[in-house]
C-alpha cells in the first residue's frame, strides 16, 4: 500500500500566481505552495520531494502532480530524495520540473537533470523517468553517468534505480579496467 503524506505551506488558492508553464487545459485541483511530499510503503520512507510549488490535476482516468518553479523567474528546482527497501537515502535527484502520475508510480524529472547516488555516481540528463514500482530509471535522450571508474555518455537508458545494472545505446566514454 502506497501512503501519502503532504506536508503543505500555504495551501490557499492564488490564480495570479500560477506559473505560465503550468497551465494546461484544465485548472488544477489542487495548488501548493513550498511542498515537501514524502512517499511510502508502509512505515518505509520510499521518495521525499521537495519543490517552490505543486500543481495537482484529477481527471476521470489519471491523477498527476507537477512540481516545479513558484514563477517564471523562479530559479528553485525540485529535488527527491530516493530510499532504499531498508529506508536508506541512496539517491538524490535535482530538476528543474518533475510530474508524478498516481496510479502508475511514476515519476518524470525534467530539466537539468542530476541523479547523485550514495556510491558516488553521477547521471546528468535533460529528461529521466523513475518507475518506482519496477524500481528502473530510462531516459530515451542523451545521458551521461561518472562514476570513479567510468565516464560515459549515449542514448536509451535503461537501468535499475541505483546505477549497478544499465544498458546505453550508442556509448562512448572511458573505462578503467583493473587487471
Amino acid at each position: 500500500m502506497l501512503v501519502a503524506v503532504c506536508l503543505l505551506a500555504g495551501c490557499v488558492r492564488r490564480a495570479d500566481t500560477i506559473p505560465s508553464d503550468a497551465l494546461l487545459e484544465e485548472t488544477p485541483t489542487q495548488e501548493t505552495w513550498d511542498v515537501t511530499l514524502a512517499l511510502g510503503m508502509g512505515d518505509r520512507p520510499r521518495a521525499l520531494v521537495r519543490a517552490p510549488y505543486l500543481a495537482r490535476f484529477e481527471r476521470a482516468d489519471s491523477t498527476f502532480a507537477r512540481f516545479g518553479p513558484a514563477m517564471p523567474e523562479d530559479t528553485t528546482r525540485v529535488e527527491v530524495g530516493v530510499f532504499d527497501e531498508d529506508g536508506t537515502l541512496s539517491a538524490t535527484v535535482v530538476s528543474d520540473r518533475l510530474l508524478y502520475f498516481d496510479k502508475e508510480r511514476r515519476f518524470v524529472a525534467e530539466g537539468r537533470v542530476v541523479v547523485q547516488t550514495e556510491t558516488g555516481k553521477t547521471l546528468r540528463s535533460e529528461q529521466l523517468t523513475w518507475d518506482e514500482a519496477g524500481r528502473s530509471l530510462r531516459t530515451d535522450g542523451f545521458v551521461q553517468i561518472t562514476t570513479p571508474d567510468e565516464n560515459l555518455q549515449g542514448y536509451r537508458l535503461v537501468s535499475d534505480e541505483n546505477l549497478e545494472t544499465y544498458t546505453l545505446a550508442q556509448i562512448t566514454g572511458q573505462v578503467t579496467v583493473e587487471e
